[in-house]
């Protein structure tokens, strides 16, 4: 099975009810697709405006607890850096780059753009 980092753009998709990424996430909850998070996407989601109330945060709880949370090490810290010097990208994406070059992974992801010119990485768009 392939290992998947979800974007932070997918779960926000997928909390504001967007049908394609409500079944892309359903998959990872029955065990389709191997989903992991960045720590990082887990802090951006509780920065987002779904948390303003308490059920929001329930909801990102229960969102997050779906996946494999990937915890920012110093192998990813330091190639994050490295790609956002080379490709100047923004450090969260860079995070998540790196995230998935270490692991091995694809980015699924709504933001492609965001990812072009990492070459270390490789990206799709599930819906």
């Amino acid at each position: 099975m392939a290992k998947i980092i979800f974007d932070t753009s997918i779960l926000v998709d997928c909390l504001r009810g967007n049908t394609g990424a409500v079944s892309v996430v359903e998959r990872v909850a029955k065990r389709e697709i191997d989903g992991f998070i960045s720590v990082l996407t887990e802090a951006e989601l509780y920065a987002g405006r779904e948390c303003g109330t308490d059920s929001g945060i329930s909801k990102v709880r229960n969102l997050i607890s779906l996946f494999t949370k990937i915890l920012l090490t110093n192998e990813i810290a330091q190639q994050a850096g490295l790609y956002r010097r080379k490709y100047k990208v923004e450090i969260p994406d860079a995070v998540i780059a790196a995230t998935a070059s270490v692991y091995d992974a694809k980015v699924w992801t709504k933001n492609i753009k965001d990812f072009v010119g990492i070459k270390e990485a490789t990206t799709e768009d599930p819906y």
